[in-house]
């Protein structure tokens, strides 16, 4: 059997068992923080089928790290409970939208403001 390893050298693919052994997924994104070596948890996958979403693993349920092995305490219906991994957010999304258009002054193709739409349509918009 493999030797016990940090949760740094987790890779994408290795084979995650819950606690009967029974393979629950492979390794999707392995989630944390390298600088401050917080472990996080995990997202689990079905090995590459894109129709199925990845399930987070919180690192508190990771029993052991072995290359190329992760063992969970989970029972098959825990394993078969686990959610979905969903991405934090970082910025709120008011902060995300684009930054609203100026209006075009003259030196484009059709003129200022309106543009294209002036020309279609014969008029301001």
């Amino acid at each position: 059997m493999a030797d016990l390893v940090s949760w740094r050298v987790i890779e994408a693919g290795w084979s995650v068992v819950d606690a009967e052994g029974n393979e629950v997924g492979k390794v999707d994104q392995i989630t944390g923080d390298v600088e401050h070596d917080i472990f996080d948890g995990l997202t689990i996958g079905d090995g590459g089928t894109v129709l199925t979403r990845p399930k987070y693993v919180p690192s508190e349920r990771v029993a052991e790290i072995r290359e190329g092995l992760i063992s969970l305490d989970l029972t098959p219906g825990e394993a078969g409970q686990l959610e979905p991994y969903t991405e934090h957010v970082e910025k709120p999304l008011a902060d995300l939208a684009p930054a609203p258009e100026q209006p075009r002054r003259g030196g484009g193709p059709f003129g200022g403001g309106g543009g294209l739409l002036r020309i279609l349509f014969g008029r301001r918009l």
